[in-house]
Order: structure tokens, then sequence, then C-alpha cells
């Protein structure tokens, strides 16, 4: 391995590498060895504007990189490759100097909804997500570039080139931009190759924001660099000059690569503020079914398999929902410290809650639609609101948390259902991976309702140790050596047989029923 020999006494030592996630809510960085073995972990708070809607680009990739720095004064050692992975949709448009032109825009801005809908009637919905692989909608960036071109045309017409978060970050440490398929694929202007190939940035799709392929970032095979770490940033940073940098991809990907959903017939539900449930194939499933429920497709992060994928963007946000209203005062519940949140929430889960961490209690009789603002997947509603149903006097505030989890994990069964019929077949496994699997009253409630075998990672950062395997990559060590543990939740009793006919009986009826008009 050409990255074993790096002492100045010239013995071999085993390579570091680092992954890092830019995420809605936390940076998070880890250093670990090939194995994954994990060495260093650290995470700083996302930085946003007061709505949520916009980064400031510095603070951005200052959050990113100052969580690498920590990883690397706690392994007292700086890597020898870096890995990136993030949130998609969330972008910038750059100067010919690279300079952001304006803000970092989120993908939770709603703002470009009417350019979506333009898109949509320009060229049919079906259409734009048989060549690209994603529906319209707000969040899409080409959406984004529409309204930029309407909003803020001096920024469009000085771009040189659009990073997503990312690829900012890559930039940050190289003085290159470049991303992912994974990522280029989230924009609605990226045409897949079918037969083999890499695809493309889509010329016609792209002129309708007033922009080329030459704007775009290049899109680089998996685990191949973007650059390399510069001297200037080095020194700064106290990283090692020459170290070689990936952007490894959609977080949610990623994640699931890393946690063992590699091969067709596997699949995974990756928890965090957005939760996303995708099943891996061998080959693109249906994509006029998958279009009328609302599924996305595209390539795997290994850059071979095809993934259907679902999302649900109120699954941890239910909780941060939960939070904000109920566990007041906040000061007492340390809205700044979120293990402590967490954790408060958890403990009036468990309060109401008959069962245990591995073994759930029966359904509350509370039935929620997890939908704070629109349900994305399956049978696609924008109209679609949380709503609770059948709380009574015997319900307290822990009833309805539970039964907001409840929710939750029915929504995911469901995703995963209609994923499985797109495939054709049922998943082997489902693996849960992300921040949110820490509360386990929630995982329990998953595998009491689903009826395949599912797992939880126990790596707790597994899009930032999956950065970290593809990082490594590029200075030649196997990625797909690189696997944390999972373990299987085994739960029985009368309580599964109950939330899977509260599932198919009550939550689903509810939920498929069309949305009365205001």
């Amino acid at each position: 391995m050409t990255s074993d020999m790096h002492s100045g006494a010239g013995t071999a030592r085993s390579p570091l590498l680092a992954g890092i996630d830019i995420g809605s809510t936390h940076c998070k960085a880890l250093m670990c060895d090939p194995s994954g073995r994990v060495v260093a972990r650290a995470q700083r708070p996302t930085p946003r504007s007061p709505d949520g809607l916009t980064h400031d680009a510095e603070e951005l990739t200052g959050a990113a990189l100052g969580a690498l720095t920590d990883c690397v004064r706690i392994a007292e050692r700086a890597p020898d490759a870096v890995g990136l992975t993030g949130m998609a949709e969330t972008g910038v448009p750059l100067d010919r100097h690279g300079a952001p032109l304006g803000p970092v825009l989120s993908w939770s801005d709603p703002a470009p909804a009417a350019h979506a809908d333009r898109l949509r009637r320009t060229y049919g919905a079906a259409a734009l997500h048989a060549r690209t692989g994603v529906l319209p909608s707000a969040k899409v960036p080409l959406a984004r570039w529409c309204w930029l071109r309407e909003h803020h045309p001096e920024r469009l017409s000085r771009m040189r080139q659009w990073a997503g978060a990312a690829d900012l970050v890559a930039r940050a440490l190289t003085g290159r931009v470049g991303t992912d398929a994974t990522f280029a694929q989230r924009s609605m202007a990226w045409e897949h190759g079918t037969g083999g190939g890499q695809g493309r940035w889509n010329p016609d799709l792209l002129a309708e924001a007033g922009l080329t392929p030459v704007q775009m970032p290049h899109v680089h095979p998996p685990g191949k660099p973007v650059g390399t770490v510069t001297r200037d940033v080095a020194r700064r940073l106290g990283l090692r000059a020459g170290a070689h940098v990936v952007v490894a991809g959609h977080d949610h990907l990623v994640g699931a690569w890393a946690a063992g959903a590699r091969s067709a017939g596997t699949a995974a539900d990756s928890m965090g503020t957005a939760e996303a449930v995708l099943t891996v194939s061998a080959a693109p499933p249906d994509l006029s079914a998958a279009a009328a429920e609302g599924m996305s497709w595209g390539r795997h992060a290994d850059g071979e398999h095809w993934v259907t994928l679902a999302g649900m963007a109120s699954s941890g946000a239910l909780v941060e929902w939960f939070c904000d209203r109920f566990l007041e005062p906040l000061q007492e519940h340390g809205r700044h410290e979120p293990g402590k949140r967490y954790r408060a929430f958890a403990r009036l889960v468990e309060s109401s809650c008959e069962g245990n961490g591995r073994r759930p209690g029966p359904p509350t009789g509370i039935t929620v639609e997890p939908y704070l603002d629109g349900r994305s997947a399956p049978r696609p509603d924008p109209a679609a609101r949380l709503a609770v149903h059948g709380m009574a006097s015997r319900h307290g505030p822990g009833h309805l948390a539970l039964a907001l989890l409840e929710g939750a994990a029915y929504q995911a069964r469901w995703m995963a259902d209609v994923q499985a019929e797109l495939a054709g077949a049922t998943p082997r496994t489902v693996t849960l991976l992300g921040g949110s699997t820490r509360q386990s009253t929630w995982t329990a409630l998953k595998a009491a309702v689903t009826p395949w075998t599912t797992e939880v990672c126990a790596e707790p950062e597994a899009p930032c140790l999956g950065a970290a395997a593809w990082g490594g990559a590029a200075i030649g060590v196997d990625p797909s050596g690189m696997r944390p543990e999972s373990t299987p939740l085994q739960v029985g009793g009368p309580a599964v047989a109950a939330h899977r006919a509260a599932y198919s009986e009550v939550f689903l009826p509810r939920v498929m029923r069309p949305t009365p008009p205001d």
C-alpha cells in the first residue's frame, strides 16, 4: 500500500483516514484506521441563519474543518486521506476566484417551488424522473438556479461554478471544486448513464436556468480525489500537505453503504433530522411506478449498484418539534445541548411505555400522521400535515411523544413496503443507522412493525465512516474491508402483532385517504 510509509525513519505504519459529514444539524468528523477502528471523533453545530434557510459559507466550512482539526488533536496525528459526505441539494454559486456569491442556500428553502412547478409543466414530472432520477420539488438545485435567475440574476451571471456543501469543504482543503454522482443526481440536471456509463450534465435542463455544463462541478468516480490538501491549509490546520481529498457523496447513501446495504436485496433506514429509506438493486426500478410513489432512483455510493430512495423530511424533526413545544422551559432541558434534550425526551417516552428498550409495549391507541410539511413518498401529498387522532383524557405528553415515534416507524415501514413492491422482492435485511438509533424505543418499534430482519448499525456516525472508507480508496485502501458491526433486534410478544395490525388496519387507511381541501 503506497500510503503506508510516512514516518521520517521509513518505518511502516498504517494510514489514518478521516471522514467528515456536513449535516443539517451538525458537522461531524471521525478518524479511523483501514479496518474501521475509530481513534477520534468530534462534532460541531452546523451554523445557519435564524430562519434555517441559509448558511454562511465561511462559517459552514469552518464548522466542518473545526470538527476535523478536533479529531487531529485527539489522535495526535493528521489523516492521510479525507472523505467528505453530507446533505444533498444545499449549495452556493462561486465566482471566478472561487468566492461564494451570497450565502449557502439550504435544501429546506421552499422559495423555488413555483419554478419546480414550471419545470413540471414544461417537461412532465414522469419524464424528468425518468431522465434524472428525481421529481420536481422546491429543493432540487435546478429549481433553485431558476429562482436565482429571477430574483438574484447578478449572482447567476457571475457564477463560474456551483458547489454543494461537501464540494465547498473540498475546495477549502484543496483549492479545487469537484463532486460525486450521488450529489449530481440530486440536482435534477444530471442524466443517468443506464448503459454502464457514468452519466452527464444535461445541457437542455441547465439552459432552463441560463447555465451550461461548464459551470457545474466535475463529477469524479467513487474513490477518485478532487485534489490534495494544500501546503497553506496543512500549515494552518495542522493537516498533512498532499493528503488526498475525496467527495464520497450523499450522506444517506454513503452511510447506508458503510452500514452494509451494499448488495441487491439489502435495505437501509437512515434516521436523522430527515429520514431516508433505500433499497439496493442490480438494475434501476420500475421508473413509472417509482415516480408515481414519489421515490427517487440513481446510482449507489459504489457507482455500480442502483438504489430506490424515499425520504421523510420530518423524522428527527418530529422529536425537535415536540421538544420545542412540550419540554419547557427550554433552558432546563438544554436547547443548545442536544444530548441533554434528547435524553429528556427518551425519559418521557419510557415513562409512558409498557415495554422496554428491547421489547416494545402495545400501541398507544393514538394515530399520528407524521407530516410536518407534506409527504413526499409514498403517494406524494404536499398538503399532508401533522395530525393526531384518538388522543383521550387518559393520555399525557409521554403518550403523545411515544405516538410520534409510532407514526414515524409506521411511515418508514410503508416506504420500505413500496420499495419491496418496486423491486419485486422483500428485503433480506434492513439496517437502521443514524443518530436517532440512540432512541432504543424507536428502533424497537421499527423492528416490531416490520416482518423482515432488522439490524442496528453499531457505528453512530456511519456516513463519516463511509466517507473515510472512500477517502481511503484514493490511497489504495480497499473500502469494502471497512464495515461496522450490526446488532440484530430480537423483538417478540403480543405487542408485535398489535403494532403490525395497527399499521395495516389503522395507520395505512388513515394516511391513504385524500387530504381534504383547506
